[in-house]
This record gives structure tokens, C-alpha cells and sequence, in this order.
């Protein structure tokens, strides 16, 4: 009889452990290091560090401009570095987020002029 009473327990252990490992679950922020002022063409740099394969999100949230870059080196683990340009203007506030893909897109091809 208590060996009847394990397997639920195993169980429910085995499923709470692999849902440990998915993609799912929201990461922290990334890691900003630094953030300039806006150059003569009106971007602003940030640089910084995320998870491995990770995209990193960069959103003004003043003009609703953003951009969405990735790390260009792999075998990083949580520390690899990131740099996006955004257009921005001193004082805007910037959201910043990292993300795994998602399945949910949609590819488009711009068409030439």
C-alpha cells in the first residue's frame, strides 16, 4: 500500500522537475552596463550581457521605436554580451527584456522598389 502512495509523489516530482528546464518561463531582465547619450543621428548605444541564445529587446517607451538584437558569440552561458542601437532622445525612458524565440511568427520579404 505505501508503495502505491510513492508513484504520485514520483511523478508530480518528475513533472515539476522538467518543467524546470523550459524555455516558458519569463527570464530576469539582461544585464545593462552601459547607456550613452544620443549621437547626431539620434540613436543611444546599449550594451550589455543575456543568457546564451537569448534575444534581447531594447523598447522606447516615449516614441514606441525599439529593436531586437542577439548576441553575436555562442558558449557564453548567461553572460554574453549585446549592443543594440535605438533612437532615442535624453530623458526617454528605455524597457529592456530578454526572450527566447517563440513559435508564434510569421516571415515577410521586403519587395524591391
Amino acid at each position: 500500500m505505501p508503495l502505491n502512495r510513492t508513484w504520485p509523489l514520483v511523478g508530480a516530482l518528475l513533472c515539476a522537475a522538467a518543467s524546470c528546464t523550459s524555455r516558458t518561463l519569463p527570464l530576469p531582465p539582461p544585464v545593462v552596463e552601459d547607456v550613452s547619450a544620443p549621437n547626431a543621428q539620434g540613436l543611444v548605444r546599449v550594451t550589455g550581457h543575456a543568457h546564451e541564445n537569448a534575444s534581447v529587446g531594447v523598447l522606447n517607451d516615449s516614441t514606441m521605436a525599439g529593436v531586437i538584437v542577439t548576441s553575436p558569440e555562442v558558449d557564453c552561458a548567461r553572460i554574453c554580451p549585446w549592443e543594440a542601437l535605438v533612437p532615442a532622445g535624453a530623458g526617454d525612458q528605455l524597457r529592456i527584456w530578454q526572450f527566447f524565440e517563440t513559435s508564434g511568427f510569421i516571415e515577410s520579404t521586403v519587395p524591391e522598389p
